[in-house]
């Protein structure tokens, strides 16, 4: 369903660069970028919950014997231009060339995504389980699924020198040496409920739903087999929602190094040959993705295991390969 009166979405974009040329061989940029989007168009899974109460202190709650909103009706999803989301960047970048056989670009970026819903709708149809309620969006509001606070990147290009000797530059000489450097912070998250314990009804799911937060609990672990402390949070009473933030942890950062050496023997015209090996994540970093298992209860309120495990990497292992190419 769609929402009857929907507000245009548009969005803000500002950005200020200065640049400096240091020396004839160093160039660099600073600068900030923002972007501010207001109605947004996201997708709700379900707007007819359980009749709720609004309490004095604020908190919503749902009572499990308290019908539907519209009880003629089970679940209704609505797609909605109800959200908006903000970014800040500082960018830096720096341009140098180091004896005319060596050139280096290197980009730094500090920035903040902060969004209600960080997904996108681009299909006729589509469930979001991630925005429990429609009745207080500020409380789904946290950094974007896609935030990420420091990025550092940073590529070169040698070309070898060659020894002088006619006989040895045949074999040595001619080669050129490519790199490609990056490490950034890891994307948010946050874990949940695991099941519909604030009696939403329409889905057999939490929603987005998410727990108490227990205080004096370390929260990251760092261990693959269990990512976060699944003892750092706590089930909320029923019928009601969590404290909790959304996105309030981090997963594993990222570090990449990728080389590549290639030569071209001879060109012609028309006609060349050319030899290259690449190594990809040269130092067989691991680079793991964000938690696949985050719900933490099941349905009676008992702990699952198995939470907080990472199942999958963002890169794969290190790979090396070689090609030869003849063009014509």
């Amino acid at each position: 369903m769609l929402s009857y009166y929907p507000n245009q979405p548009y969005v803000f974009q500002d950005q200020l660069l200065v640049e400096h040329q240091f020396a004839p061989n160093i160039n660099g940029q600073i600068g900030y970028a923002g972007s501010r989007g207001l109605h947004l168009e996201g997708a709700i899974n379900n707007i007819n919950t359980t009749q709720p109460q609004f309490l004095p202190n604020g908190q919503i709650y749902f009572p499990a014997n308290n019908p539907l909103v519209n009880p003629a009706f089970s679940s209704i999803g609505i797609r909605t231009p109800s959200f908006d989301s903000v970014y800040d960047s500082l960018n830096a970048g720096l341009q140098m060339t180091v004896l005319k056989s060596l050139r280096i670009q290197s980009k730094f970026a500090w920035s903040k995504s902060i969004d209600d819903d960080s997904t996108a709708v681009h299909d006729d149809f589509y469930a979001n389980l991630t925005v429990p309620t429609m009745y207080n969006f500020r409380q789904n509001r946290g950094p974007s699924d896609f935030d990420c606070p420091f990025t550092f990147a940073t590529n070169f290009v040698y070309e070898l020198p060659r020894s002088g000797s006619r006989t040895a530059d045949r074999v040595i000489g001619g080669w050129q040496l490519d790199g490609t450097f990056q490490a950034q912070s890891g994307n948010a998250f946050n874990p949940t409920v695991g099941f519909d314990n604030a009696h939403l009804g329409g889905s057999s799911s939490d929603q987005g739903q998410r727990p108490n937060l227990v205080l004096g609990q370390p929260l990251i672990t760092g261990d693959p087999a269990q990512y976060f402390n699944p003892l750092a949070f706590s089930l909320p009473a029923a019928g009601t929602y969590g404290n909790l933030g959304r996105n309030v942890l981090r997963g594993p950062g990222l570090v990449i190094l990728n080389l590549a050496l290639d030569r071209t023997f001879w060109k012609r015209e028309n006609q060349s040959f050319r030899v290259r090996g690449e190594a990809f994540n040269l130092a067989n970093h691991p680079n793991f993705q964000i938690p696949s298992e985050t719900g933490l209860f099941d349905s009676t309120g008992a702990r699952l295991g198995g939470v907080g495990q990472i199942t999958d990497t963002t890169t794969s292992s290190r790979q090396i390969q070689v090609s030869v190419r003849y063009s014509f």
